[in-house]
């Protein structure tokens, strides 16, 4: 098993070229572990989406349930769902 030691945050990065072979890495480490193109992977996870709902009795922020797409990219990459409800106010 290999370890990898991982930077706090892109926004770190002051140099904009490092943070685009960064944003490269992680692309690539995501195809390895999915073993598919980025885009498809982007295409299945970004059908993921949160939505805020509003009422006379405040807010809402819910993530609409992953289809079966998304959630074979999530297991791929060992990521758990996001919960359905994220926030009330």
């Amino acid at each position: 098993m290999t370890t990898m030691r991982m930077i706090p945050s892109l926004d770190e990065l002051e140099d904009g070229s490092a943070r685009l072979v960064m944003g490269l890495l992680l692309e690539r480490m995501a195809e390895q572990a999915c073993g598919n193109t980025w885009r498809n992977i982007r295409d299945d996870l970004k059908q993921i989406q949160r939505v805020q709902l509003s009422g006379p009795n405040g807010k809402l922020w819910q993530v609409t349930e992953p289809r079966e797409g998304a959630r074979k990219r999530l297991k791929d990459l060992r990521i758990k769902a996001p919960p359905i409800l994220l926030k009330l106010a």
